[in-house]
């Protein structure tokens, strides 16, 4: 029978498979009910789902909302978080209500009049919500329900792509996490309703893996994703879902071997207080792991990736959080798919790592506890995907407390925010990162970002030394930032060293503690507890507070952070030397 297929296949005629196919097929479910009987977390997941479908049936249904005048985005997360936790309440338990409930999703989402494709992720998002409620729901439907749903992603899903974007769409170049989304929900799209237009839905699954394919440089040379923890959920989990969705096919799979070091970043880039470090266009939020990392640490069988993935879904369940907002929790169920099994004894994990890539990292820290001290330091460059000028730039934890914090994101509908007017916005700037500010100027945004040396080891101490020439082409022949981290008591030493500057040098940190300054030390003071800030250096310049206010009241206030430095002047050589401990 195989064969037969293969070769009717290879001849261009469409063999209908069964449904559901996606991710979720049939025979799954009760190897999926035994795991959920079997392992207390994923008893508490299922649980967490099925409390979250009852709430969505009270919940309105997706519609066509556009606040921004742009995006219909929010409202295609909505549907497909309502489908996947609806749809998996109903496979799991059997109760009517919950398929009810993905029904009038998918008539609600089928008579929008468009899934605005001038906007694609939109799109894409809503058919990825549609393609996944009518293959699970498709063995329930009648054939009017399953023709009005296959119509819907033809027309407003598959064709919409053929008529506008298939051969012009800019992220078809797989430059960022818009490549993963689109190239993703196309082909499940596609997928679903492949018996209906053999051809064209060929066409696009194949166009989905290839793009897919292409995404896979995003996570070189060894696991970094560019666009920031955040962005790494987001487009990871479309990555994951194409994958998946070819496994439950019985399609072959190649994984990337890549992909088990970006599942390391992920848990590195991640502070002691379960915070991340959001670089870029990110948000410092509380770190909750997604299905990919699920999905990874299981694939690759990594015991460390498996008992960070667990504990973090065991925190925020007992903190109530689950999975964070409504639109980054969509994909929560998923874990009961991929949830690693709860390793035997305890992984051991490094207390330093490097990542190299267009944007370049090292971590560092002296243990794994909540009130341990990391430092998560960049190199990088400005010209990646959603980046700032913040090259340089750190964040320190110590003691459970976030001393030195990166600002984030601003408003996107902000004029020119990925355009012209890019660097006219302060959270954007080295003016607003715990990084240098040479002469007055804003760093540099090279091709190829600045790299993060090897990790050196003396005794008790790691560092690291980043190479900021690039960022600073034309303000100084060279710049270097050395940064260590002694073990022995979570202190951090950073020196600087700048050949011939050509203005005055600023160093400064972005600190949401109250700062006492003597002399040449700092004294921050949060939650009771203290870190001491200190000049080692005779470069000139006195510690002094930064103003964080932009020049325009669209943009982020900044209010409760304070950016304290210190301007040394030129030099032929300037070297600035601080160091800073947790003390009692």
């Amino acid at each position: 029978m195989k064969f037969f297929r293969v070769m009717m296949a290879l001849a261009g005629v469409a063999m209908a498979e069964p449904h559901p196919r996606l991710l979720f097929p049939a025979e799954r479910e009760a190897e999926v009910k035994a795991r959920i009987a079997a392992d207390p977390l994923a008893a508490e997941i299922q649980q967490e789902v099925v409390k979250r479908a009852e709430r969505v049936l009270k919940e309105r249904t997706c519609e066509y909302r556009i606040p921004d005048g742009k995006r219909l985005l929010s409202e295609s997360r909505k549907a497909l978080h309502h489908v996947l936790h609806c749809g998996w309440a109903w496979r799991t338990t059997g109760d009517a209500r919950f398929r009810e409930r993905v029904i009038r999703e998918l008539d609600a989402a089928c008579a929008l009049k468009d899934w605005n494709p001038s906007h694609f992720l939109d799109t894409a998002e809503m058919a990825t919500a549609v393609a996944i409620g009518y293959d699970w729901l498709h063995p329930a439907l009648s054939a009017e329900q399953r023709k009005r749903y296959e119509d819907a992603l033809l027309d407003k899903g598959l064709r919409a792509l053929s008529r506008q974007h298939l051969k012009t769409a800019w992220w078809r170049g797989a430059t960022n996490n818009w490549s993963q989304v689109c190239g993703t929900g196309m082909a499940l799209a596609a997928e679903a309703v492949k018996e209906r237009e053999p051809e064209l839905c060929a066409e696009l699954v194949r166009d989905g893996d290839e793009l897919i394919a292409k995404c896979e440089r995003f996570y070189l040379p060894d696991g970094a994703y560019p666009e920031g923890p955040g962005y790494w959920h987001y487009g990871t989990n479309y990555h994951i879902l194409l994958l998946a969705a070819r496994e439950s096919l019985g399609q072959p799979v190649k994984v990337p071997a890549v992909l088990k070091g970006s599942g390391d970043f992920m848990m590195h880039v991640v502070g002691p207080t379960g915070v991340d470090f959001n670089f870029a266009d990110g948000d410092a939020r509380e770190a909750v792991p997604s299905p990919a990392q699920s999905w990874i640490a299981t694939k690759f069988k990594d015991a460390a990736q498996a008992a960070h993935v667990r504990s973090l879904l065991e925190v925020s369940l007992k903190n109530g959080a689950g999975g964070g907002t409504t639109n980054e929790q969509r994909f929560f169920p998923l874990h009961l798919l991929w949830l690693p099994e709860a390793p035997d004894g305890k992984a051991g994990v490094a207390l330093a790592a490097r990542f190299e890539g267009e944007q370049s990292f090292v971590f560092l820290r002296d243990g794994w506890t909540p009130d341990a001290a990391w430092l998560a330091i960049k190199g990088g460059t400005g010209a990646a995907s959603h980046g700032h000028l913040d090259a340089g730039s750190f964040v320190y934890e110590a003691g459970g407390r976030r001393w030195f914090h990166d600002l984030g994101k601003d408003n996107y509908n902000m004029p020119g925010y990925f355009g012209k007017q890019r660097w006219d916005y302060l959270r954007l700037t080295n003016f607003s990162h715990s990084t240098l500010v040479i002469g007055d100027q804003l760093q540099a945004a090279p091709e190829e970002g600045c790299p993060v040396s090897e990790i050196d080891r003396q005794g008790t101490a790691s560092g690291t030394l980043v190479d900021l020439g690039r960022a600073y082409e034309g303000q100084a022949e060279s710049v270097t930032r050395r940064a260590v981290l002694d073990a022995a008591d979570g202190s951090v030493r950073m020196v600087d060293t700048i050949a011939k500057p050509a203005g005055p040098v600023r160093w400064a940190v972005v600190t949401q503690a109250t700062p006492r300054i003597e002399g040449n030390t700092v004294i921050l003071e949060d939650g009771g507890k203290r870190l001491l800030l200190t000049r080692h250096d005779q470069a000139g310049g006195r510690w002094e507070e930064y103003s964080l206010k932009p020049k325009t009241d669209g943009e982020q206030q900044n209010k409760g952070f304070r950016l304290l430095g210190f301007t040394a002047p030129a030099g032929d050589r300037v070297v600035l030397d601080v160091g800073w401990k947790l003390v009692e």
